[in-house]
């Protein structure tokens, strides 16, 4: 009869913790009703349709995969195992053992393949794994990770080619910390600077676009002026720097401007399509410009 050893007792409690702890991230990620049902928003007005449910991630044991791998490729798995050996800076194998070990000739390990890993896990650790589980080959990892490289010697490639391996999203210590988050630098003068202007943007924009809508003088004139001098602020920040994203913080201005004056001309339906315009001015500059970490917030991209 199998007993679980204290770190099958670990990993046990690891994944019962970490389910509790992911399950209100999971539920904020869901996807609005379909039409008809409670809550969907109602259609004809030229929105998308809602994107498909994103299917749930799978518990598995390493030694399942091995057995019927066939079954798992190309879903989303979760395993929680010991890191067996370390394979290179971005790889590892992780496995399940049982009391007696495994049958004679049959693996149990996974190859872990971590494209975002951003610290090294420690040999031995318990941890757990999510990604997309494929038949490990060097061509299918690089058509699924395209700006990974991969850096495994080949001597460990010829022994994983063709069994399971994971390119992995996540890796959760026992301490719940993920290896695999990408976390943005400390911010530079510069970086609070710029952060502190755009921080206004947002929400002078819904509530412009909420003004003009409802022809309210005040709060669109209160918006506007807003929304203009955060234009005119950035501007003034990139032009010693860039001229691309200061040609575009001058163009927003000088849109600003036009609204400024059709509000002052009674002209709503002018300002109503001008305003309409800026959320995707500022998003063509942040596109392009600004980067986007795992914990949300933003940087200069350093890249451009």
């Amino acid at each position: 009869m199998f007993r679980p050893t204290s770190t099958a007792r670990s990993g046990g409690f690891v994944s019962f913790a970490l389910l509790m702890l992911l399950l209100p991230t999971l539920r904020a990620q869901q996807p609005p009703a379909p039409a008809g049902q409670a809550g969907a928003p109602p259609e004809g007005r030229g929105g998308q349709p809602a994107a498909p449910a994103p299917k749930p991630l799978v518990p598995v044991a390493t030694n399942t995969v091995n057995a019927h791998p066939d079954t798992y490729y190309g879903q989303g798995v979760t395993i929680t195992a010991s890191v067996e050996q370390i394979l290179s800076k971005s790889a590892f194998a992780v496995d399940q053992r049982r009391v007696g070990g495994p049958p004679p000739g049959k693996p149990t390990d996974v190859l872990v393949l971590v494209p975002t890993l951003q610290s090294p896990v420690d040999p031995k650790s318990y941890v757990t794994v999510m990604g997309e589980l494929v038949k490990f080959d060097p061509a299918e990892v690089a058509k699924k990770a395209k700006d990974y490289k991969l850096d495994l010697p080949q001597d460990v490639i010829a022994k994983y080619t063709g069994r399971p391996a994971m390119i992995a999203t996540s890796v959760i210590t026992e301490k719940f910390v993920d290896l695999a988050k990408r976390l943005p630098p400390p911010m530079t003068a510069d970086e609070e600077a710029l952060s502190k202007i755009m921080k206004q943007l947002p929400p002078a924009v819904t509530a412009l676009r909420a003004a003009v809508d409802g022809t309210k003088l005040e709060d669109a004139n209160k918006n506007a002026a807003v929304l203009r001098q955060g234009f005119t602020d950035i501007e003034a920040f990139w032009k010693p720097k860039k001229a691309e994203p200061t040609q575009m913080a001058r163009d927003a201005r000088v849109k600003m401007e036009s609204i400024q004056a059709a509000i002052a001309s009674g002209k709503w339906e002018d300002a109503k399509t001008a305003a309409g315009t800026i959320q995707q001015a500022c998003g063509n500059c942040h596109n392009v410009y600004r980067e986007r970490f795992d914990d949300g917030s933003f940087r200069i991209k350093t890249s451009r």
